[in-house]
C-alpha cells in the first residue's frame, strides 16, 4: 500500500511539474501575443488618425464647394435679371455704349 502511494504521489508531483511548465508556455504565448496586439493596435490607430483628417478634409472641401456653388446660381440669377427685365437690358446697353464711347475717344 506504501509503494501505491508512493507511485501516486510522484505521479501527482510530475503532473503538477507539467502543468506548471503548461501555465508559463501560455504565459509566454500570452505576453508576446500581447505585445502583437499592441504593435496591432498601434498601427490601426494611426490608419484611423489619417482617415479621420482625410474626412476633416473632404468635409471642408464639400462645404466650400456648397459655397462656391451658391455664389454661383447667385450669379446666374442676376445674370437672368439682367438678360430678361428691362432695367437690366437698359443698363447692358449703356454699358456697351459707354464702352464703345471709350473706345472712340482713345483712336
Amino acid at each position: 500500500m506504501e509503494e501505491r502511494n508512493e507511485y501516486w504521489k510522484t505521479m501527482y508531483e510530475e503532473l503538477e511539474l507539467q502543468m506548471k511548465d503548461m501555465m508559463s508556455m501560455t504565459l509566454e504565448l500570452i505576453e508576446s501575443n500581447d505585445m502583437e496586439k499592441q504593435k496591432n493596435f498601434e498601427k490601426v490607430t494611426k490608419e484611423n488618425n489619417r482617415l479621420r483628417e482625410e474626412v476633416e478634409k473632404s468635409k471642408v472641401a464639400q462645404m466650400e464647394n456648397i459655397k462656391l456653388n451658391k455664389e454661383i446660381r447667385r450669379l446666374k440669377l442676376l445674370e437672368h435679371k439682367f438678360n430678361v427685365t428691362y432695367a437690366g437690358k437698359f443698363t447692358l446697353k449703356y454699358l456697351a455704349f459707354k464702352s464703345s464711347i471709350k473706345e472712340q475717344i482713345k483712336k
